[in-house]
């Protein structure tokens, strides 16, 4: 058994997590929708990380895609960056 991470399926599953979260975010914008964890202040923060973020229908997949492509990298860094780690300190 390895303990090396798999940096594609991290890339992966941060790149459905995080484009998931932002196409919501739009879409809970469009309708007005506020929960605890979501308010305008974080729809703010959104718009700023996100180049094209809108809470209209094109805004939404815009996110998604910003969402999957930032998701994908943070997850793939966060691999590498372990499996490395756990290489040197070990």
């Amino acid at each position: 058994m390895t303990d090396k991470w798999n940096w594609k399926a991290l890339a992966f599953t941060g790149a459905v997590l995080e484009g998931a979260y932002v196409f919501l975010a739009a879409v809970f914008m469009m309708q007005g929708v506020e929960f605890w964890w979501f308010n305008s202040t974080v729809w703010k923060f959104l718009i700023e990380a996100y180049p094209g973020l809108a809470a209209t229908a094109a805004g939404a997949v815009t996110g998604l895609v910003w969402g999957a492509v930032c998701g994908g990298i943070c997850g793939a860094l966060v691999a590498v960056v372990y499996n490395w780690a756990d290489k040197k300190w070990k």
